[in-house]
């Protein structure tokens, strides 16, 4: 039986369907009862950025990393939207919705809610789950997969503090020449306080994606957050993609985190990440180019002057290096690549209308 057989049969066993979040670090589908919130987020970095000890003057200077409108709102009760345009996206079809993240509606009833539109392919992990401005030298994988997709979604608030979400949606290796392509996605969300000090979170998926048509990978993600006295979190992302003919276990992305909550407005981070390929299926289209494994590595700081939940004012300062090897030249870090980074970024809501 395939995966997408067995998610089909325990969608049948259970009678339910279930909602996609909208993660990336979009969660308030309420929007406190407005008919819509406008909000404006945007980033700006000073970057250096070495390989093999040559400066890349291409990539060193100031740079615009990041600018979005958002809005979200209730149309009436139980039926609420989202919409996400990143300006500072290349449209990689020459189309206006390429720089769409997020356009979706979705209704809540009881414990049931669905969606559809333009959403976040239902994919584990919590480096995954940041949204785009967030992202501080991500892995190979969060790098390069199309995360935003057209589909339609349904969900089921198991427990209160258990949810599982499926979804179709066009997949995530779906072109501008052939979009007949499709992903089918399982999630749970899940948080439990296992003490009064320690409280677990997850982020757990499995997913069927078509990469040719008739053809499959599997995705097994398991996003891992341990929460320690509000004060530390340790994320730990587990990746396998498994493609036909390819052993278990030869194309994975794994991440783990260290981070302290100094303060409201201090934060540091540890983080490292490492991504492989070692298939053998030379037809297998993939985010992780054949060959590589590299490891990344670095560290974050955080200053937050402006923390409320209107407005944001966020410093920073990063630094990443790599080892390895990564056959994709694409990818900003290759093998002995030095990262660093300060930027400025500010969230603004500019209105909210009842």
């Amino acid at each position: 039986m395939t995966l997408k057989n067995t998610v089909a049969a325990a969608l049948m066993t259970m009678s339910v369907a279930s909602y996609a979040s909208t993660s990336n670090d979009i969660q308030d589908k309420s929007a406190d009862d407005h008919l819509i919130s406008l909000d404006l987020d945007a980033r700006l970095d000073w970057q250096l950025l070495s390989k093999k000890g040559d400066l890349d003057r291409s990539q060193t200077g100031f740079i615009g990393k990041y600018i979005a409108l958002k809005a979200h709102g209730e149309l009436m009760e139980g039926l609420t939207y989202t919409w996400r345009q990143r300006f500072s996206r290349t449209p990689k079809d020459n189309t206006f919705w390429d720089q769409t993240d997020i356009l979706d509606v979705n209704y809540q009833y009881d414990k049931f809610d669905f969606g559809a539109g333009k959403q976040v392919v239902l994919i584990g992990g919590y480096e995954y789950d940041r949204a785009p401005i967030n992202l501080m030298c991500p892995n190979l994988f969060v790098s390069n997969v199309a995360c935003y997709q057209f589909g339609v979604s349904a969900g089921y608030q198991v427990t209160s503090n258990d949810h599982l979400a499926f979804q179709i949606s066009q997949s995530i290796f779906a072109t501008a020449a052939d979009r007949n392509l499709y992903s089918y996605n399982l999630m749970w969300r899940g948080g439990h306080n296992l003490t009064e000090r320690l409280r677990l979170e997850t982020i757990w998926s499995v997913n069927e994606v078509e990469y040719l048509k008739g053809k499959y990978c599997n995705y097994v993600a398991l996003g891992n957050k341990l929460q320690i006295d509000d004060k530390y979190e340790v994320l730990v992302d587990l990746m396998t993609r498994t493609y036909p003919d390819n052993r278990v276990f030869k194309n994975n992305t794994f991440m783990g985190e260290f981070a302290w909550n100094i303060s409201p407005k201090w934060k540091l981070t540890a983080k490292v990440s490492y991504d492989c390929n070692r298939g053998v299926n030379k037809t297998e289209l993939t985010e992780v180019a054949r060959g590589t494994q590299l490891v990344i590595a670095g560290a974050v700081g955080e200053w937050y002057p402006i923390n409320n939940k209107k407005h944001l004012l966020k410093v920073h300062a990063a630094a990443f290096g790599s080892m390895g090897d990564n056959y994709n030249s694409a990818d900003l870090m290759q093998k002995n690549t030095l990262y660093g980074s300060i930027g400025l970024t500010w969230h603004m809501n500019l209105f909210n209308f009842k």
